[in-house]
């Protein structure tokens, strides 16, 4: 079952994303938020398993292949983007935190949306394999 894990990963990056961004300080030392949203992150390695599982095996290699080039092709292209909106969000003055705010809140969005389909993603794998059979 790999649903409950995408969903609770994604859940509590958003979390995390969410309480670096607006929560107060100096409640929960920076280090431990920063190793639970990369504990957390990880669960993103889970599609590549769905999709080589939802496709033909023959065609495993080129649909793992697509999910990294989106995947490494997107981060490189709104890397980029993410600094434009800090810049823009901040003007001329010193960043402050709600630049950050206002530059990154739509990463928490870019996480509910992943929350959202992965709620409606197909089961795969070996218990579903098994359930009809």
């Amino acid at each position: 079952r790999r649903k409950p894990v995408v969903v609770g990963g994604a859940s509590v990056l958003l979390g995390c994303l969410a309480w670096i961004l607006y929560g107060p300080a100096n409640v929960l030392p920076p280090y431990v938020l920063g190793i639970t949203t990369g504990v957390a992150s990880g669960a993103a390695m889970l599609p590549y398993t769905v999709i080589k599982e939802a496709n033909p095996p023959e065609m495993s290699g080129t649909a793992t292949g697509v999910v990294n080039f989106l995947n490494f092709t997107l981060s490189a292209l709104l890397a980029p983007v993410f600094a434009w909106a800090l810049q823009s969000a901040a003007g001329d003055a010193e960043m402050k935190l709600e630049h950050y705010q206002a530059a990154f809140q739509p990463l928490l969005y870019g996480v509910g949306l992943a929350i959202a389909l992965a709620l409606v993603l197909r089961e795969t794998g070996p218990a579903v394999k098994a359930r009809t059979e």
